[in-house]
């Protein structure tokens, strides 16, 4: 995967970097190897609020910091990139098509004999809330209409649609990876985070990958959502003007792949009613 003129490389040692040429400053790197000393190893990645008085031209900067492997996805890590050198790629590629996802100002990685050590990937804050906290915050001044909600749901409908016709599969479409940004009399505009797993296939490629992302999204009960607005969304997402028997059996499977996972993850009871089932219990986790 190419990436812009905006980025260069570079090498320091065991550490292998890229830079955004614009808003990377080599006083970060300080701070943020000092941040990635302390994290305790761990299979899951850690994002962390970097803190440090730069002009980056936004709220901040987060840092997501991964450990090496361990076992075959150690001899495969020989032959790959890191995670975070994948993120930034899938990142500069859907850019490339006008999604939006967090500007990347720097990525890294630490290898030893060629095994994979560390590696990191420096982020823009993005200015807004993830979709749960956005739909959950308290009713007043900035409280979402039924009109702005429905809207909404159409418009990441149809980026989800759009994003899976390029090829694309994201790797942990849950709601909480997903930024809304909102200004007075715009539409919402949605961030997709965390491309560390996302990949592109060739669309000649027929595959049904994009179906994860559907359950993914549908899991979790969202403050205000109802289950007619879940229909609604996968309406729009197949761009349906009349429900068919096709449809239909996708609407039974993601039901059904949606409890299954609701039982699995979340420990709830999953015999009960959909719209029991998907129900808001009243807070956010």
């Amino acid at each position: 995967m190419r990436l812009s003129s905006d980025y260069y490389r570079y090498r320091d040692g065991a550490w292998s970097f890229w830079f955004h040429r614009e808003k990377w400053q080599p006083s970060l790197w300080p701070v943020v190897l000092a941040l990635i000393e302390k994290q305790p190893s761990s299979k899951h990645p850690q994002t962390l609020p970097v803190k440090a008085s730069l002009d980056v031209g936004s709220d901040g900067l987060f840092l997501k910091v991964f450990h090496g492997c361990s076992g075959v996805s150690a001899i495969k890590d020989i032959f790959r990139d890191s995670k975070a050198f994948r993120s930034m790629h899938q990142a500069a590629s859907l850019q490339r098509l006008n999604f939006k996802v967090p500007i990347t100002v720097a990525a890294g990685e630490k290898r030893e004999h060629r095994l994979l050590r560390k590696a990191f990937v420096l982020t823009i804050a993005v200015e807004g809330q993830s979709l749960p906290a956005l739909l959950g915050q308290d009713a007043g001044v900035h409280s979402i209409s039924l009109f702005e909600k429905r809207n909404a749901l159409k418009h990441l409908a149809l980026e989800v649609r759009r994003l899976h016709e390029s090829g694309f599969v994201h790797g942990d479409l849950v709601p909480t990876n997903i930024f809304v940004s909102r200004s007075p009399g715009n539409e919402s505009v949605f961030f997709f985070m965390d491309n560390d797993r996302t990949h592109r296939s060739p669309q000649w490629i027929p595959h049904t990958l994009w179906r994860r992302n559907l359950v993914a999204l549908n899991r979790i009960p969202l403050p205000g959502v109802t289950l007619q607005d879940r229909v609604r969304f996968l309406g729009h997402y197949l761009g349906l003007k009349e429900w068919g028997n096709k449809e239909r059996q996708l609407l039974a499977w993601l039901e059904r792949k949606t409890r299954k996972r609701r039982k699995e993850c979340d420990s709830v009871d999953s015999s009960v009613s959909f719209r029991q089932l998907m129900r808001w219990p009243g807070q956010l986790t």
